[in-house]
């Protein structure tokens, strides 16, 4: 787990204590520092599962089983976490003033870090990183998409996720508020102003946003760095956190909204913090414990010890209980918890409720119900608000007492903060989008695919003339011709898609489907459109569907953490699946075009393989590390395979030939903020044989959600 962040000395830190497998990335690290391009930098060192990384001025420093990855030139966010599911490696990317609306590391503080809108961690395209991308630019689609209509549900309390089965619908009704295009880390409202705490560059400010008209402002603070944590209850003042460099713990002041000057509660430090209602106490998270304390911080009291860092503490309206969250660092889950003022009774809520990233919550203000967050990954990131009907007074009136989704995707809200009507939620929003783009590595110029399309994962058919693609945000599947003309929807909700590719006569494609609660599968549909068939039943999730060069067999592996792991070749008539020879443990195939070779990645994640199909036999390729490799694809004459390099040094195409071992560099890629999609960074090769990418146009905005609950 992530143990400390501290400033990283320039030189080689780690040379008596790290493992051999680290000590490339290592040497990385230390030759990169000093590099500033004209701006400040920061470096800062972290231990990841007891390797040390840097953090800085360059796209990746430090290389290991562990990775973690920034572009910052300001202090970077309060206390990186490791992400961290089974048998998935890690990395954190681009953190200077991002947003990431797809992913996320694990935080000491997700309220207010603006970083868990989206969390997971996922399987990368043969490579180890768990990346996160920004939301920084507003995008003219949530420019005109000011108001939009969910359906809501009523959830049952056990299963390994919010269990919809039994559902009650609830009209939720969300209206954009801002539209400034900013990355927001922090909501807190008074129904007449929305407190925003804002990432305009590399400091954290706190603007103050009227809801009766368009009055916009940034509050005046002896701070360069902070963030608003609660309102006080007259709604005269803030409690604020100075950012100092990346401490996870911080200072508590006071802030006047209007007229004043800041104070320091106390000599207290922490994580976050709240006020009581009658405003003479607050509560505050530090490290496991939580804490309460007297309104100047003279009086302080622990309350709690929790198996895991405590953090968004919350108040109930009559002031006699608060519900917290506890980040588990050992399980990477967080979850709800409850405890009296006087530290009695204190006991997990949704106990039954098995999602792994339950959080951050609110009271309405007539305390009925509990406002919170859920965070999905399968198939792909999401996260939701659910309300939390009061235990105690469900049982004096006899109302229910599950759960009810208040929203439901494809856009992640988080960061709740409740009207005291209760009929109203102020939210953070992300809304996913992505820009295809070809690019010249001569001019080093992009090139708009598709334009006015949100798309990733695109493929080209063998002639050119038509392709297809994955939308952003909805994961449909998608054909058109390819100047975008001819469109044609070929799959729908609850149906999520990824990584399609055209059958060798273009009448079909190949992809990866994602339901729901069962294996993904891939399948393949026509390009007029139709009902997809899958290629294998079987309990495994399967992924990177690979064509034979006459369109009789698919080729695809598993994910990487499936019991059994090897590569399949199914025959499409048949339907008889055969395993290539010696395949065991290997993951990630790609089918060279004349169909001699196989490449396939290591379960380390160090090495290509490469399977002869003439002598039947595998050798060992090419050594990398652990993460180096991503995306890769054969070149048309299949004397190389391309692929993707994050990892060593600056971002770059990197290929290699067959009957050699040393790669070389086909160019760096400079100037595009990249999209990720479900599975990272996305990157492709056109039919003519130019290079594609994603272009990150996400958004995060503040709406209103307009509701009636039960």
């Amino acid at each position: 787990m992530v143990a400390w962040l501290e400033p990283c000395p320039a030189t080689n830190h780690a040379a008596e204590s790290k493992p051999e497998s680290w000590r490339h990335g290592s040497t990385r690290a230390a030759n990169v520092n000093g590099r500033g391009r004209g701006r400040p930098r920061h470096t800062w060192l972290v231990t990841v599962g007891g390797h040390l990384v840097c953090l800085g001025g360059a796209r990746l420093l430090g290389i290991g089983p562990w990775v973690l990855a920034t572009e910052s030139w300001g202090p970077p966010p309060s206390a990186v976490r490791q992400c961290k599911p089974p048998g998935v490696p890690s990395a954190a990317s681009r953190l200077r003033g991002r947003v990431f609306p797809d992913m996320t590391f694990v935080m000491e503080e997700p309220r207010f870090s603006g970083l868990t809108l989206n969390s997971s961690c996922y399987h990368r395209r043969m490579m180890t990183a768990c990346v996160r991308r920004s939301a920084l630019r507003a995008f003219w689609f949530l420019a005109i998409a000011t108001s939009i209509t969910v359906v809501a549900t009523a959830a049952a309390k056990d299963g390994d996720r919010p269990n919809q089965s039994s559902v009650t619908p609830l009209k939720v009704t969300v209206t954009q508020v801002t539209h400034d295009g900013l990355s927001k880390t922090n909501l807190l409202s008074d129904d007449s102003h929305l407190y925003i705490t804002e990432w305009p560059a590399a400091h954290h400010v706190i603007a103050m946003e009227s809801l009766q008209g368009s009055n916009r402002s940034i509050l005046r603070s002896p701070f360069s760095n902070l963030q608003a944590v609660d309102l006080s209850p007259d709604h005269t003042k803030l409690l604020v956190s100075p950012i100092q460099g990346g401490s996870s713990e911080n200072e508590f002041w006071t802030l006047p909204i209007s007229r004043g000057s800041a104070e320091r509660v106390g000599n207290l430090i922490g994580r976050d913090a709240t006020w009581s209602l009658d405003g003479q106490e607050f509560a505050f998270g530090k490290a496991s414990v939580l804490y309460l304390a007297s309104s100047t911080g003279k009086r302080v009291r622990e309350l709690f010890t929790a198996n895991g860092s405590v953090f968004a503490p919350r108040f109930s309206p009559d002031g006699q209980r608060i519900r917290f969250s506890v980040r588990d660092p050992e399980q990477n889950t967080t979850a709800l918890w409850e405890i009296g003022r006087d530290g009695s009774n204190p006991h997990a809520l949704l106990s039954n409720w098995q999602s792994a990233a339950a959080c951050c919550g609110s009271w309405t203000a007539d305390g009925r119900y509990y406002i919170f967050q859920v965070t999905q990954s399968s198939p792909t990131s999401l996260t939701t608000l659910w309300a939390l009907p009061d235990s105690i007074l469900g049982a004096r009136e006899g109302g229910a007492s599950a759960p009810i989704q208040l929203t439901a995707g494809p856009m992640s809200f988080g960061n709740a903060s409740p009207a005291r009507d209760s009929k109203k939620i102020w939210a953070i929003g992300v809304q996913p989008a992505g820009e295809a783009v070809k690019y010249d590595p001569a001019s080093k110029n992009f090139t708009p695919l598709l334009s006015g399309v949100s798309a990733t994962d695109l493929d080209f058919s063998s002639d050119g003339k038509w392709v297809t693609y994955v939308a952003i945000p909805e994961s449909t599947l998608w054909r058109c011709r390819a100047d975008g003309t001819d469109r044609l929807q070929l799959t729908s909700a609850p149906e999520r898609v990824a990584l399609p590719h055209w059958g060798p006569d273009g009448t079909q494609i190949a992809y990866v489907s994602m339901q729901p609660g069962k294996p993904w599968k891939i399948s393949v549909i026509s390009a007029r459109g139709g009902t997809a068939q899958e290629v294998l039943t079987e309990s495994r999730s399967q992924i990177d569907a690979n064509w034979s060069s006459d369109g009789a067999r698919i080729m695809f592996g598993y994910l990487h953490d499936a019991e059994g792991l090897n590569i399949q070749i199914v025959d499409l008539k048949t339907h008889t699946a055969e395993t290539v020879p010696g395949s065991d443990g290997l993951f990630s195939p790609r089918w060279s075009p004349d169909g001699r070779y196989i490449a396939a990645l290591s379960p380390d994640f160090t090495k290509v393989m490469l399977f002869d199909v003439e002598t039947r036999k595998w050798s060992n390729w090419l050594s990398e590390p652990a993460g180096a490799v991503s995306y890769p694809v054969w070149s048309a004459d299949s004397k190389y395979l391309y692929f993707d390099d994050l990892v060593t040094d600056q971002e770059s195409i990197r290929r290699v030939k067959v009957g050699e071992t040393q790669t070389e560099r086909a160019f760096v890629l400079e100037g595009i903020e990249r999209y990720p999609g479900a599975f990272g960074l996305w990157s492709g090769r056109a039919s003519d044989g130019s290079w594609m990418f994603v272009r990150d146009r996400s958004t995060q905005e503040v709406y209103q959600l307009s509701l009636d609950l039960p």
